[in-house]
Formats: C-alpha cells, sequence, structure tokens
C-alpha cells in the first residue's frame, strides 16, 4: 500500500522508480525486476540503476495468526532482505546515495505506559515478539550506515490511517455496523500517521541529506484506543457504545497478536518536527474523514 503510493508521488515529483518483485517485467509502467532472498537471486540491473532503495519488504502482521511459521515469515521477509541486499551490493562494488527503511513502533513494546512518551533514544520495549522483531530490523538496515557508510533513515511506523488500508478497515469494521466500542479497557494509546504523510516523509527522507537515523513516523496527537473509537464513530454517524469489546475476546480472535490494538503507549513525533516536517493530517478525525470519502 505504502510502495504503491509512494511510487505514484516519487513519479509526480520526477522521480524514476523500478520496483524489485517476485516476477520480473520490465515493459510494466513501473518496471519491475526479480528477486528471491530466500534462493538468493536478484536482477542486478535493477541495483545497478538505483540511486536510492527504499526499503518495504515484509510480510502481512495482521493478515493471519502468528503460528511459529508465521512468526519466522515476518523476521526474515524483513531482516534477511535487508541483509541480501547489503551484500549483493558489497558484491557488486556498488554503493547507493541513501537506504530508506520502514520499522514500526511496536520496538517500544506491546504494553501500555500511561506516564511515558517515547522518544527514539529509548531502549527497545519489553521482550515481546513486535519488540525484538523491529530491533533486528533495524539493526539490519543501520548495516547499511556502518558498513558501507550510507545513508540511512529508518521510520517507526504506526497504524495507517487510509481507505486502502486492511488494518485500519479491520479496525473500524465494527463501528460500520453500529458496533464501535473501545478494545479492551480503551485506555491504552493508539499510535497512527495518514498515508499521504507517511509517503511525504520517505520522500523528505529521499530528499533531506541532513535526515539520518531513526525517526518515529506517528502523528502529532496522542489519543487514547477509546477516543480514537468515539472518533471514528462520529466521523461514521454511528453509535458508539459501551461497554467495550473485551479483551478476552480480541484474544481469542487475533491470539498473540492482539497486543497491537490492546496496548500502546504515547510515541512522540517532536524528532521529526524539529526537523522540519509537517504534517498534512494533525488529528485523527481530520485524517479518519479524509479516509472515508
Amino acid at each position: 500500500m505504502i510502495g504503491s503510493k509512494l511510487t505514484d508521488k516519487l513519479k509526480e515529483n520526477g522521480y524514476r522508480v523500478i520496483w524489485l518483485s517476485r516476477e520480473r517485467y520490465i515493459k510494466a509502467e513501473t518496471p519491475r525486476y526479480r528477486w528471491d532472498y530466500i534462493k538468493g537471486e536478484i536482477d542486478k540491473e535493477a541495483l545497478e540503476q538505483a540511486d536510492i532503495i527504499v526499503h518495504l519488504a515484509g510480510s502481512n502482521i495482521g493478515d493471519e495468526s502468528w503460528t511459529r511459521k508465521k512468526k519466522q515469515q515476518i523476521v526474515e521477509s524483513r531482516v534477511l532482505t535487508a541483509k541480501f541486499l547489503l551484500e549483493t551490493l558489497q558484491s557488486m562494488n556498488k554503493i547507493p546515495e541513501a537506504f530508506i527503511s520502514a520499522s514500526a513502533v511496536g520496538y517500544y513494546g506491546m504494553y501500555t505506559n500511561e506516564n511515558k512518551i517515547f522518544y527514539e533514544k529509548d531502549l527497545p520495549g519489553r521482550n515481546d515478539f513486535l519488540s525484538r522483531t523491529c530491533k533486528k530490523w533495524e539493526s539490519a538496515a543501520l548495516r547499511f550506515n556502518n558498513e558501507l557508510a550510507v545513508r540511512t533513515v529508518v521510520l517507526r511506523t504506526s497504524l495507517v490511517i487510509a481507505k486502502e488500508s486492511d488494518a485500519f478497515k479491520k479496525m473500524i469494521l465494527p463501528t460500520r455496523f453500529g458496533l464501535g466500542a473501545p478494545f479492551g479497557n480503551g485506555k491504552q494509546f493508539t499510535s497512527w500517521i495518514h498515508l499521504d504523510d507517511i509517503c511525504e516523509l520517505y520522500l523528505k527522507s529521499i530528499e533531506d541529506i541532513t535526515l539520518n537515523g531513526v525517526y518515529n513516523a506517528v502523528a502529532p496527537e496522542y489519543i487514547t484506543n477509546k477516543e480514537f473509537m468515539r472518533t471514528a464513530a462520529k466521523a461514521m454517524k454511528r453509535p458508539f457504545l459501551i461497554p467495550s469489546i473485551p479483551s478476552f475476546l480480541i484474544q481469542l480472535i487475533m491470539g498473540e497478536s492482539a497486543g497491537m490494538v490492546l496496548k500502546g503507549s504515547r510515541i512522540s513525533p517532536e524528532k521529526i518536527i524539529k526537523a522540519g516536517f509537517k504534517y498534512k493530517y494533525n488529528t485523527a478525525l481530520e485524517a479518519i474523514n479524509a479516509s472515508l470519502e
């Protein structure tokens, strides 16, 4: 989703974009070059052409239960792909201008801390799966800076609000049917960012050579899940119900991944704001309204 939207934005700004894909199709509107990190196969022609690499690869964390096999896919599709790109570039003696990588606010841990605001300098969260995954993910990305001296930007992304977002659509689905309610006790914070803003953040990461290191890709509004769901109900002109959707029910449906919606703390965007980034959508109400059109 982010890759497609970002591709359009880059082309609008005069960039030539190519994709690494499962299938080679270089005559497509966006030329595709084949790679398979498991087999160690890649069209090196793509890397020869690339001035900047944007790494968005990763198995969807919300499309199925976190079985042992799924967890392995989630980690390897993020970590081994970055490792494969690095080692291929090293073998080619090719040094790109920048390496821009996704990460996630899951780095801070799947728990709720009502008293603390998390900043990029904070250590990884408690020892849960998402925190461990993000730590490995970022370590793989930052090797580009450490070993190739390539300017590297890592964006710790939150829930992306957009009409195309599967996660957002699943979150507001009960509200569409008039069953909008908080998840669990509703006191956990919901970090979010609109699709337009995350793509603008990637564009800034590409163009602003002063950016280097890790940045929280979250909107400037701190909002609890209860208030987020209330806002969604208001935007959709649907009722907002109390009591909440019980935690045990969400855990029954989602298993271990339920922590993504039942837990959450405040994540600060201060660092990227000080770097000059201006948000198009500053409140959840604005972002949700724009995503219901």
